[in-house]
């Protein structure tokens, strides 16, 4: 595939280089952005303090450590301690003793990093749609303050949500991965084509889960006239391959098993 084949596809790193690093920490977003990622997925929750910290599972067990590295022996919800308690954990050594020290980062602290180190979009999953106000309106605070509203894309499950974002934010991208019904779709073309982004999953182990629809040649076809088309999770080549070539995909989300550079192996 040329240069000229790809240009303007994008690569989207799964919570960071989730892969090989610590995910959802500075440590992931580093690695996505020196290996040439165009876009960083990253999950957020609360603390007791009302801070929100990057995470993506309700509880720190299963990828946080005492700093002695001692796993958590109690379930630990992500609201059940403060941020000063939350920096005490290790974020890294799950991952191995080479990342010891790796801390929890803020949604402040990342989208400084991301903004200062590099020129790609953050996109913040769909997971903003279970805070309670107070706390969503602290989480687009903190995103207004970041002062990167073209670099921001907002993940949104329902229709509710995504229409609200996009009036909230004129200039960020919309991703939508909820249920594609034709009223959905036609919102989404008349509305917000130029900066929209319908996300579909691949057929694989990795989304076997899930119940919607996946992807194929014509139904990625139909969804080109609405905006662009995102497929996710995909980890072989040869998935890279039928996302891009067969389905038309603009961009992929991985987990950081594929490179950017795999393009010219297709």
């Amino acid at each position: 595939m040329s240069k000229k084949e790809f240009e303007g596809f994008r690569f989207q790193a799964h919570r960071g280089d989730s892969a090989y690093f610590p995910e959802n920490t500075l440590v992931s977003y580093r690695a996505a952005i020196d290996e040439g990622y165009h876009v960083i997925e990253m999950d957020n929750k609360f603390t007791k303090d009302g801070v929100c910290i990057c995470l993506h599972d309700g509880s720190y067990n299963r990828t946080c450590r005492y700093a002695d590295g001692t796993p958590l022996a109690d379930k630990t919800p992500a609201d059940a301690l403060t941020l000063a308690e939350a920096k005490e954990l290790d974020a890294g050594l799950f991952k191995g003793e080479e990342f010891r020290g790796t801390k929890i980062p803020t949604l402040a602290e990342a989208l400084g990093f991301i903004k200062e180190h590099g020129t790609l979009t953050v996109k913040l999953d769909n997971v903003f749609q279970s805070f309670s106000q107070k706390n969503f309106e602290t989480f687009l605070s903190v995103i207004r303050e970041a002062d990167m509203e073209p670099r921001i894309g907002f993940t949104c499950k329902t229709f509710p949500y995504l229409r609200l974002l996009a009036e909230l934010f004129p200039e960020a991208e919309m991703h939508y991965d909820g249920s594609l019904t034709p009223s959905v779709l036609d919102w989404i073309e008349a509305n917000v084509k130029d900066r929209a982004t319908i996300w579909i999953p691949y057929e694989n182990r990795l989304t076997a889960w899930c119940k919607e629809r996946k992807a194929d040649a014509e139904f990625c076809a139909d969804l080109h006239r609405r905006g662009k088309v995102g497929i996710w999770v995909i980890s072989e080549t040869d998935e890279l391959r039928t996302a891009v070539r067969e389905y038309g995909a603009d961009i992929i989300e991985t987990n950081g098993t594929l490179k950017p550079g795999a393009l010219e192996l297709i």
